[in-house]
């Protein structure tokens, strides 16, 4: 029997280095490769592959990103995760019993992977599919738990879970964190605050503002169909919601179009 396999990783001698060892066994064929996430996803949701051998910290996402996508596909791949980083997470990938190579990748134990994956292919989609729902389940978990931000005021450090955050402004070379502990002043750029908490229910609705979706108390109707939000604990402000984003913003907030 021929099994697919797609290559994931943003760089080139890594993926090299996945395909030519693949390559001595006639019973993989591979049908494609990506160096992003957004690739990634459409070409595995194109061609449907058995496996895919995925790096887990791409440009854009990282390979978990890309497995809580993939759950939901009629056909879901068997995942070997890649890292060049041998810490806790590792742990993770044992217990969701889907396998991962520690780059660079040695032919032992690429044989390894292969004689896995040839007995883990036999079986069913549904196994595949708890396989990696429990392994984005204890990603989650273990990111949750390691989520604090520290912030400095007058002289003293302040440290905030995430969901102590309710909105970030931009400043004048700066950005504003409006917290149910007070306001602080950072040198963080809303482009890196967005990076750190855009997977963790914070939305960017204007280009000066990252706002957490849980504290929002209002949703105003503004003049020409645009909207504004008004946030808890943070009196009258109005925050606007840009017309590239409102689409995004009403799928998000479940509100109807």
């Amino acid at each position: 029997m021929i099994y697919t396999v797609v290559v994931v990783d943003d760089e080139l001698p890594a993926r090299r280095n996945i395909i030519n060892l693949l390559n001595p066994y006639a019973d993989f064929k591979i049908i494609g490769e990506a160096c992003d996430g957004e690739d990634a996803i459409q070409l595995i949701k194109e061609k449907l592959p058995d496996i895919v051998f995925l790096d887990i910290q791409l440009q854009d996402m990282t390979g978990f990103d890309i497995a809580a996508e993939l759950i939901n596909l009629i056909k879901v791949p068997k995942i070997v995760f890649a890292t060049a980083f041998n810490n806790y997470a590792i742990d993770a990938f044992e217990y969701a019993a889907i396998d991962y190579l520690l780059k660079p990748v040695d032919e032992e134990r690429f044989f390894k992977t292969i004689e896995k994956l040839r007995k883990d292919l036999k079986n069913s989609t549904d196994i595949a599919l708890k396989q990696v729902q429990c392994l984005i389940q204890q990603h989650l978990s273990m990111e949750s738990k390691s989520q604090k931000i520290t912030l400095e005021k007058d002289d003293k450090l302040y440290v905030l879970s995430l969901n102590d955050i309710i909105f970030i402004e931009t400043g004048e070379r700066s950005t504003n964190v409006v917290s149910k502990r007070g306001e602080f002043t950072t040198s963080f750029s809303m482009v890196e605050w967005e990076e750190r908490l855009g997977k963790h229910g914070f939305f960017r609705p204007h280009r000066s503002f990252l706002i957490n979706l849980d504290e929002i108390d209002q949703v105003v109707l503004w003049f020409n169909n645009s909207f504004q939000v008004k946030m808890r604990g943070s009196g009258d402000k109005s925050i606007p919601i840009s017309r590239n984003k409102i689409k995004e913003f009403k799928e998000l907030v479940g509100l109807e179009a």
